[in-house]
C-alpha cells in the first residue's frame, strides 16, 4: 500500500468513527428524551410515589377484585387472569377468554413472580384491604417485580357507600375516566333505588335469609361479612347467628342450627347444593324449601353475589333485591338490566338464549 492510499484510508476511518460517535450520542439523547416523555409520576392509594409509563397498555392485577375492575373499565389492558372461575366462564369474547391465567396472591393462592414477568406488563396492580398501612407484602411485590411498577389500590368491595375512590383512581390511572364515571353513576343509581325501596320495611316484615355455601349448604356468612353483604344491602335479615370466620369466611354450621333459624329464603352460589336441596330430607322442613324459595345466583362469567369478590357484584344486588322482594321490585326489568350491564361493563352482548340460561340456571 502506498502512502497516498494509506492517507486516504486513515482519513476515511477517522471520519467513520466520528460519524458513529455522533450517531451514538444522538441516539442516546433521543432515548433519554423518549424515556422522559413516556413516563409520569403518580402516587398510589397507599401514598407511595411511583414512576409509571405515561401510556399504560398492559396491566396484571394480583387479585380478583382488581382484575375484574380493570376488565370492566379497560378490558383491552388486561394482560392475564389471576384465577380460573369455578363456574361457567363462557360469556366473554375470545380475546379476553383466551388470556393466560397466571395466578396471584389472594386467599390461599400464591403467585409466581417469574411467570408474570414473562408477559411484560407495564404495571402490576396489587390490591390491599388493610387500614391503609404499607405492609411487607407490598414491599415484597415491588422488590420481586424489579423495574415493573407495583401500584397499590384499595381492594375492598363494600357497597355501603355510593361513591368508590378506587374506581375513580383506576379510571384516571388507565386513562378510562369516562367508563369509570359511567360505572360510578350506574352503581350509585342502583344503590339509591334499592335503598329507597327497602329502607322503610319494618324489621318484622323483612325477609329472613340464609346464605348456603359449599356442596352441603352447611357453611355460611353472618351479617357484616363481605361475602354476604348483598343480603344486608337489599333489606334482608341474615339469620346466621354464628361467628365470622376471618379471611375466606365460610363458617361451618349444623342442619339443626339452620332448622332453628328457619329462613324464608335461601341464597346459594353452589350448584351442587341447589340441585340436591329439594330432594334432601334434611332440608325438607325448612320454610324456604317448602315454599320453593331457594335461589341459585347467576354465575357467568363471575358469580353475582360472592366469590370472586369484585365490582361486578352490583348486578347481584339488583338480582338479590328482586328475589327477596319480588312485589317491591316488580317494575325492575331484570332481563333488560342484565343485558345492558353485560354490554356496557362486561363487554359482551348476550343472546336471548344466554340471557335466559343466565337468569334461570
Amino acid at each position: 500500500m502506498n502512502v497516498k492510499n494509506g492517507t486516504f484510508l486513515l482519513i476515511f476511518v477517522v471520519l467513520l468513527a466520528v460519524t458513529a460517535c455522533g450517531c451514538m450520542e444522538q441516539t442516546g439523547a433521543e432515548q433519554v428524551q423518549d424515556t422522559t416523555n413516556t413516563t409520569m409520576e403518580i402516587t398510589d392509594m397507599l401514598g407511595r410515589d411511583l414512576t409509571v409509563p405515561e401510556e399504560i397498555t398492559s396491566v396484571y392485577a394480583t387479585s380478583p377484585p382488581s382484575t375484574i375492575l380493570v376488565y370492566m373499565l379497560a378490558p383491552e389492558k388486561v394482560a392475564g387472569w389471576n384465577f380460573v372461575n369455578t363456574f361457567d366462564h363462557t360469556l366473554m369474547n375470545d380475546e379476553y377468554l383466551n388470556l393466560p391465567v397466571l395466578g396471584g396472591w389472594f386467599g390461599t393462592q400464591t403467585g409466581n413472580y417469574e411467570t408474570i414477568i414473562t408477559i411484560h406488563p407495564d404495571i402490576v396492580i396489587e390490591g390491599f384491604t388493610t387500614d391503609g398501612q404499607i405492609d411487607d407484602a407490598i414491599v415484597r411485590r415491588q422488590e420481586s417485580f424489579g423495574n415493573i411498577p407495583v401500584v397499590a389500590i384499595d381492594d375492598s368491595i363494600i357497597f355501603v357507600e355510593e361513591s368508590d375512590p378506587t374506581i375513580e383512581y383506576v379510571g384516571e390511572l388507565l386513562d378510562c375516566e369516562e367508563q369509570a364515571t359511567d360505572f360510578i353513576e350506574y352503581r350509585a343509581g342502583i344503590l339509591d333505588e334499592i335503598n329507597s325501596k327497602v329502607s322503610d320495611i319494618s324489621d318484622d316484615e323483612k325477609v329472613r335469609v340464609y346464605y348456603a355455601e359449599g356442596p352441603t349448604g352447611l357453611k355460611t356468612e353472618p351479617s357484616g361479612s363481605q361475602h354476604s353483604q348483598v343480603i344486608d344491602i337489599c333489606g334482608g335479615i341474615n339469620v346466621a347467628n354464628c361467628s365470622l370466620t376471618p379471611g375466606s369466611g365460610m363458617t361451618p354450621v349444623s342442619i339443626e342450627q339452620v332448622m332453628e333459624w328457619n329462613p324464608e329464603v335461601i341464597l346459594t352460589s353452589n350448584a351442587k347444593f341447589y340441585n340436591s336441596v329439594y330432594s334432601d330430607p334434611l332440608w325438607e322442613n325448612i320454610d324456604a324449601v317448602k315454599d320453593e324459595r331457594v335461589y341459585l345466583a347467576p354465575q357467568n362469567p363471575y358469580c353475582w353475589i360472592d366469590r370472586p369478590q369484585g365490582p361486578h357484584l352490583i348486578i347481584g344486588t339488583v338480582w338479590t333485591a328482586t328475589v327477596l322482594y319480588p312485589d317491591l321490585f316488580e317494575d325492575m326489568d331484570m332481563e333488560q338490566t342484565t343485558s345492558d350491564f353485560y354490554s356496557q361493563f362486561l363487554h359482551y352482548d348476550l343472546t336471548d338464549e344466554e340471557l335466559e340460561s343466565l337468569l334461570d340456571p
